[in-house]
């Protein structure tokens, strides 16, 4: 079990690189492009630094019971947490975007306006995991 909680933490480190090996601390540095959004290069990043450390949406004990941490928690734990094509049907963009009120108080003065539209764009784009 540690060496699989090792594996993870380092599999985490590693996704919040940037192209220039540096590593990404915080959420301000992730820059979302107009279109082509990637899940690992934006998305990913933006939910580990944002919403996907412990004690929120992690994997251990995720509030909520609502993990932020991958691909395939993202679109298969929760139905319409993210559907792909649908921004406002998912309700991920509803807490972003404020219509949905999140426990920690209105996201709307932590989230940035960019990192909003670039999960508005990817969700668009057809939430890929890309």
């Amino acid at each position: 079990m540690r060496l699989v909680l090792i594996i993870l933490a380092l599999a985490g480190a590693l996704s919040l690189t940037s192209c220039d090996g540096s590593m990404i601390t915080n959420p301000d540095d992730i820059v979302f492009p107009d279109s082509n959004v990637s899940f690992r290069g934006q998305v990913l990043p933006f939910l580990a630094l944002s919403c996907g450390f412990g004690g929120c949406h992690g994997d251990v004990s995720p509030a909520g019971g609502i993990r932020l941490t991958s691909y395939s928690t993202l679109l298969f734990d929760r139905p319409n947490l993210v559907v792909p094509g649908k921004p406002d049907e998912s309700l991920i963009m509803q807490v972003l975007d404020g219509q949905l009120l999140h426990p920690w108080g209105n996201l709307q003065t932590t989230v940035s306006a960019s990192h909003k539209r670039g999960m508005r764009t990817w969700i668009v784009e057809g939430a890929l995991n890309n």
